[in-house]
This record gives C-alpha cells, sequence and structure tokens, in this order.
C-alpha cells in the first residue's frame, strides 16, 4: 500500500523532471554497462581457476584469461565514470528545477494558506525536502538501479552456471525481503515524523529570529530557549526511531550472506569433490555472493537515505497539491480614473473561525474620495482590504470597481489597479531601485526619481547613494519614516487608480509626521483611497468615515455628522485626539 503510495507520488512529480527523461535514460543505460561487466568478471576467474587445475603449465591461456579480466574492469571503469558524471549533473538539474517550481507554485498561493500555514514549513519544502528528495536521481538513483541489476543480473547468471547450486544460495532471499520490508516500513514512519519535527524547528528559528528584539526587550531569551530545547528534543526522538529500526537491518543482512557462503562452501564443495561440478563453477559462485549480497548491503545503506528522499517527496507533491490561485480569463477592462469602489451587502467568514469577519457590509466611496475606516481591533477592517485586493473572495455580496464587478479582472491585473499599503512596511533586501522596480523592471531613473520626490523621501535617498542605496533585509537600516515614504514612493512608480492604506499605529516625530502627511496628500490626488485609519489627522483628511465593530457596519457619513450622532465614532474620535489608536 505504502509502496503504491509513494510510486503515485513519483507520478506526480514526473511532470516537473519529464524533461530531463533523456539524461536519466543515459545514465540507466550506462548502469546497465556497468551491470554487464560486473557480471562478467566472476566467470572470467572461474575459468582462470578451472584453467590452473586442468594444465598448470599453460600459461598463455591463463594470461589471455586475465587481459580479458584487465579490459573488462578498464571498461567498467570508464562506463561508471560516465555514469556517475551523468547521474550526478541530472540530479543538479532536477533539484534546481523543482525548487523553481516549488517556488513557483508557493507565489501562486492564496493569502489564506499563508494564514493558516507557518513559513517554516515552507522553507523546509524548498530547501530540505527538495534536497533530499533530489537523493532519488543522484546518489541513490545510481546505486538502486545498478544494484538492482546486479541482484537480477547475479540471480540469471548462477541459474546459468548451475541451477542446483543457485536455488540453494537462493533459499535465503525471502527472509532477506522480509527484513527490508519490515524494518523499512519503521523507518518510514520515523522519518515522516522526523521531517514534521524539522518543519517545526525551522519554523521556530524564522519567527524567533526575526523577532529577536522583541525577545531582547521582554527578557524572553530563557523562555524561547527552553521551547526550542523542547522542539529540538521531539525531533532528536523522531531521529532516535529511525536510527533504532536502522541498525537492525545492517546484521540481518550480513548473517543470511554468512549463510549463504558456508552453504555453498558445504555443499559446493562437497559436489567439487565428487565431481559434480567445476572447480571453476564454485569460485566463481563464491564471487557471484559477493556480488549478490554486496548491491544488498548497499541497498541496506542507501534504504533510510531513499525512506527519507521519498519522506520528502511526498511533502514536495503535497505543495502541487495545495489550491493555487486560479486566473480566470477575464475582461480586464479599462477603470476610468477615478473610479468609484462599491460594497453591496458583502459578508465573509475566514476557514479558521466560525464567526463571520464581515457581516452584510455595505457603503460606497464615490469616484476620487476618500473614505475613513474606523474600529477597534478584529472589526473587520483588514478584512475588507483583504477583499478589495482579492486576497479572499466574499462568502456572500459583490464588490465593484467603476461599477464594475472585481470577477471580471484577473487577480494580477486587479492589483495593478488597486495599490496597496500595509500597516508593516517590507523592503526587500537590495538597492532603492531594486525595490521600486519589483512590479516593472523597464522604468527609468528619472521617473523613480520624480515618484521618490512625490513621496517627499528623495532628500535623504540623494544624500546616501541615490537609488543605489543599499537597503537590508526588512529596511532595518532605515527609520521607521524612511520606510513608510519610501513604500508611499513603491506605490505612485506603479501609479494605481485606487488606493487602499492601513495606516501604521507608531508615532513619529514631528518634522517625519508632516513630510508623511505631505506625502498622503500626493498619494490621494486623483485617486479613489480607503485609509484604515489611526491618526486623527488622517481621518480629518478623509471626506467620509465608516465605523466597523465586530463584523458590522455601525455608522458611516461625514465626520460632522457622525460628531453629532454622539455614538461609536466620537468614542473613537476622542481616542485618536490623544494619539493613534486601534
Amino acid at each position: 500500500m505504502k509502496s503504491r503510495f509513494h510510486f503515485q507520488v513519483i507520478l506526480k512529480l514526473w511532470p516537473h523532471i519529464k524533461e530531463f527523461k533523456f539524461r536519466l535514460l543515459a545514465g540507466v543505460c550506462l548502469i546497465g554497462v556497468t551491470t554487464g561487466l560486473d557480471l562478467i568478471a566472476p566467470i572470467l576467474i572461474g575459468k582462470a581457476a578451472d584453467a590452473v587445475v586442468a594444465n598448470p603449465a599453460n600459461v598463455k591461456t591463463l594470461m589471455r584469461i586475465c587481459l580479458g579480466f584487465f579490459l573488462v574492469i578498464l571498461f567498467k571503469a570508464m562506463s561508471e565514470m560516465g555514469q556517475a558524471f551523468t547521474i550526478q549533473t541530472t540530479g543538479l538539474l532536477i533539484t534546481q528545477r523543482l525548487r523553481l517550481r516549488v517556488f513557483e507554485r508557493i507565489v501562486r498561493f492564496p493569502m489564506a494558506y499563508f494564514d493558516e500555514h507557518s513559513s517554516g514549513r515552507l522553507i523546509t519544502r524548498v530547501i530540505n525536502d527538495v534536497r533530499s528528495l533530489s537523493e532519488l536521481f543522484t546518489a541513490s538513483m545510481s546505486v538502486l538501479a545498478l544494484d538492482v541489476m546486479v541482484i537480477i543480473g547475479t540471480v540469471i547468471a548462477m541459474l546459468i552456471l548451475d541451477w542446483k547450486l543457485a536455488s540453494l544460495i537462493l533459499l535465503t532471499f525471502p527472509c532477506v525481503v522480509w527484513a527490508i520490508v519490515y524494518f523499512g516500513e519503521k523507518l518510514s514512519e520515523a522519518y515522516r515524523e522526523a521531517r514534521s519535527k524539522l518543519s517545526e524547528i525551522n519554523s521556530f528559528l524564522g519567527e524567533n529570529v526575526a523577532a529577536m528584539a522583541t525577545i531582547h526587550r521582554l527578557g524572553a531569551q530563557e523562555a524561547r530557549k527552553q521551547t526550542f530545547e523542547g522542539i529540538v528534543g521531539h525531533h532528536q526522538q523522531a531521529l532516535m526511531k529511525s536510527i533504532h529500526a536502522y541498525a537492525q537491518v545492517q546484521p540481518w543482512a550480513n548473517v543470511l550472506n554468512g549463510i549463504a557462503m558456508a552453504t555453498l562452501l558445504g555443499v559446493g564443495g562437497t559436489w567439487v569433490i565428487q565431481g559434480k561440478v567445476k572447480v571453476g563453477i564454485l569460485v566463481a559462485f563464491l564471487a557471484y555472493i559477493r556480488n549478490l549480497f554486496q548491491p544488498i548491503r548497499d541497498l541496506v545503506e542507501k534504504y533510510n537515505v531513499v525512506l527519507s528522499a521519498l519522506v520528502s517527496a511526498e511533502r514536495v507533491a503535497h505543495v502541487f497539491d495545495e489550491e493555487i490561485e486560479e486566473e480566470t480569463v477575464g475582461l480586464n477592462p479599462q477603470i476610468n480614473r477615478p473610479c468609484g469602489i462599491k460594497f453591496q451587502e458583502v459578508s465573509f467568514t475566514y476557514r479558521t473561525r466560525e464567526e463571520r469577519a464581515l457581516d452584510d457590509i455595505s457603503f460606497e466611496v464615490p469616484p476620487g474620495k476618500t473614505m475613513a475606516i474606523v474600529g477597534a481591533t478584529g472589526s473587520g477592517k483588514s478584512t475588507i482590504a483583504r477583499l478589495l485586493l482579492r486576497f479572499y473572495e466574499p462568502t456572500h455580496g459583490k464588490i465593484l470597481l467603476g461599477d464594475i464587478s472585481l470577477d471580471c479582472w484577473t487577480r494580477s491585473t486587479l492589483r495593478k489597479h488597486v495599490g496597496f499599503i500595509p500597516q508593516d512596511v517590507y523592503l526587500f533586501e537590495g538597492s532603492v531601485r531594486d525595490n521600486l522596480m519589483l512590479a516593472n523592471s523597464e522604468l527609468t531613473d528619472a521617473y523613480l526619481i520624480e515618484q521618490c520626490k512625490k513621496a517627499q523621501v528623495w532628500d535623504f535617498i540623494e544624500k546616501r547613494g541615490g537609488l543605489d542605496l543599499m537597503i537590508d533585509e526588512g529596511g532595518h537600516n532605515l527609520s521607521l519614516g524612511e520606510k513608510q515614504l519610501l513604500s508611499f514612493a513603491r506605490i505612485l512608480v506603479l501609479d494605481p487608480e485606487v488606493l487602499v492604506m492601513d495606516e501604521a499605529t507608531a508615532s513619529l516625530d514631528n518634522a517625519s509626521e508632516a513630510r508623511l502627511m505631505v506625502a498622503i496628500r500626493e498619494l490621494l490626488k486623483g485617486r479613489t483611497a480607503l485609509i484604515i485609519a489611526h491618526r486623527l489627522s488622517t481621518i480629518e483628511s478623509c471626506d467620509r468615515v465608516i465605523v466597523l465593530e465586530k463584523g458590522l457596519l455601525k455608522e458611516q457619513g461625514t465626520i460632522p455628522e457622525l460628531r453629532n450622532q454622539r455614538g461609536l465614532f466620537d468614542k473613537f474620535y476622542q481616542l485618536y485626539q490623544e494619539g493613534p489608536a486601534c
């Protein structure tokens, strides 16, 4: 059952590696040549023994056999060189291709996947699992194919030489197969558990390295260390299970090898004395037993690697099983600038929750106007932004952009029209130019500089190297205000018709705050905008406000209208006067 499942997994991955089939075939053919030459050597050794026994003075015949033996070994060495080069290079190409295909798949996962799964598990699949899987197409594949061919070829050669003697030797084989299958199932189970625990380690490390500043601020180093020790301990326990199972397989193979050798020497030697079998056949059989059981030892040695690779293959295959954002053929109509936004009776529920994140929400943002979204944490503010960007699809209701349903655009096209600035700005490691040209590599430096000036960020960039200024991963060498302004420039470069902004809650100094407000005004020019607002100054710059509470739209209107109602917004307004909130 498990073998069939592993075979299905390999078949599932085959479309991603089938372009290398001729290289793999060449490797297998070279393995076949190596195997054939390996099987000829014992026959020559046997003939040499017979020649010596029959006529000790016949040196000429013996020399011819020795020359033939040397040529066999020479050609075998050449075949092994070609085999190793072909298979190793093919394995490298397959590894690179699979990593690319896995990453291509991951970037097409819906946002819901990243909300529900840790990044560490994905990193494990791209790096560790693909590397382990590559063993199937490099060392493991060559060893397995060679060993299987040698075993089959040796059995056939032994049966041809003397089927009675061969039958005695082969009586030990069922025990070998049983040992490999029995302990193999235990190994497979242990490796699957170990891989799962390794994902937890990667996830924990990724999360904690990213949050190291927070850990230090809270003095939580010891607590985090103890948690990590527990995770590593579970991984070690899983590996110990695999070691325990693996340690029992090799002795079984050695015992069975000894039984076969003793049987051959006892029975075969007796038959030689009785004249039933030639000495050369007995000598050849002794060499063939080595040929027979050495591959079995190799199979045992590689069995744990192969099982680990098959477990990795399952996990890599799961990446291709995951649902992706399918790009339906959209009409991709032109959007007039400015255009309005409409939410019509929109409801939405996250897959991991029972309660609705949004419940029958309806509102409209007129073309060119700005609407602030206000509400406590968990009220549904960010969900509105995610639905507008089609990170998620509404459970019920419709969302319109310029009186056209969002379904009419492909997601990639829609996101070119709707710019999004998240609360936590992420900048990629590289130059300022690299970060500004993420979505379009053909933009000119002059255009990039113009947008940086509009975003109030060019002054400090120019002093530190201009567009060639190198940014650390996450933008850690920039201040919070500089990162926010650079994120504004990145959106201005795209020139979207609609803007969605989740305003940062962190406080800035007066100079940075002033720059930020100027940049926001530039962003809003000629655009329809939805702003998840956390500053009073931002709210007051908006044309209308909607107030959310637990997924329900409680109030909407202009600021004076909502203040006069003395309702929920008025309470938030008073909180905002004291500083950023919610």
